[in-house]
């Protein structure tokens, strides 16, 4: 059992990842989180353990961990088996009941009921349908969606280059970082997807064996490649899904991300909320 990117405290004084990586718990990342769910949902506003939270694309458990914490109903859903086993062995050292696990694609979340919050951290960005799949989290989500993605840029010349970028470009920037003042991804150029302007990123080649997809931890499940929208469009979309308010979260970056990670990978958090 490998834990890769969260470690968690656990009742018998195990750290999943050892002492040499920050627990997740007191991370930046984690802090922000807390915070805003702090300041929109105060302890003292009512009984948190009747409030449901959902992770989605949950990982290894960690933050669906640190919610039941917080005392919330606490369900983490996650495709992967391996990560599975791995949220299972902390909810069983944890022995929390309201931490509870799925296996199951996040598509299927409604057939879980309806969350007070949903967090999608580093998941929309390997989606094929990102505007559709905000609209069916908007109908499962009564208060709050915490977003941690990717956005494509809307103006980069490389992407702009097809096959000269993919193939000469990237692999040398890959190495040396020359002249990169943001991460080259190979992305498409502009283009349109579901009415929204982005670029196609690809995850996987079609025809890849299911058996080798299940070993890609950090790519998508079922499509192979995913659309990114642009960030102006993303906060279009989650209007449009039905969030009232949408915020930008910038406290997250220094521990587990370094500062200028938000400019160099093209990724922040927003914050979105129904009121």
């Amino acid at each position: 059992m490998k834990f890769t990117a969260h470690n968690i405290l656990l009742n018998n004084g195990q750290k999943t990842m050892g002492d040499d990586s920050i627990l997740l718990s007191d991370s930046a990342v984690w802090s922000s989180i807390k915070k805003t769910v702090d300041l929109f949902i105060p302890p003292t506003a009512g009984d948190r353990s009747k409030m449901r939270v959902v992770d989605l694309g949950c990982l290894e458990g960690g933050y669906a961990a640190e919610f039941a914490r917080m005392g919330f109903d606490s369900l983490g859903i996650e495709a992967r088996a391996e990560n599975i086993e791995n949220c299972n062995y902390v909810k069983d050292n944890l022995g929390l009941s309201n931490l509870n696990f799925a296996q199951d694609d996040v598509r299927n979340m409604g057939n879980y009921g309806k969350f007070d919050i949903t967090l999608c951290y580093g998941l929309l960005y390997h989606l094929n349908d990102p505007a559709q799949f905000l609209k069916l989290i908007s109908e499962c989500t009564t208060k709050m969606l915490l977003l941690n993605t990717h956005f494509a840029p809307e103006r980069d010349v490389r992407y702009q280059l097809g096959p000269l970028n993919k193939y000469f470009i990237a692999p040398i920037q890959k190495r040396t970082r020359l002249f990169e003042h943001q991460y080259n991804y190979r992305l498409s150029p502009i283009t349109e997807n579901e009415g929204y302007k982005g670029r196609w990123f690809k995850e996987w080649t079609p025809g890849t064996k299911k058996e080798k997809i299940e070993k890609l931890l950090w790519a998508s499940y079922n499509n192979h490649r995913s659309f990114w929208l642009t960030k102006k469009e993303l906060t279009k979309a989650m209007h449009a899904a039905g969030f009232n308010s949408v915020f930008e979260q910038f406290d997250y970056t220094g521990d587990l991300f370094r500062e200028n990670y938000t400019q160099y990978y093209n990724r922040t958090m927003f914050v979105a909320i129904k009121h």
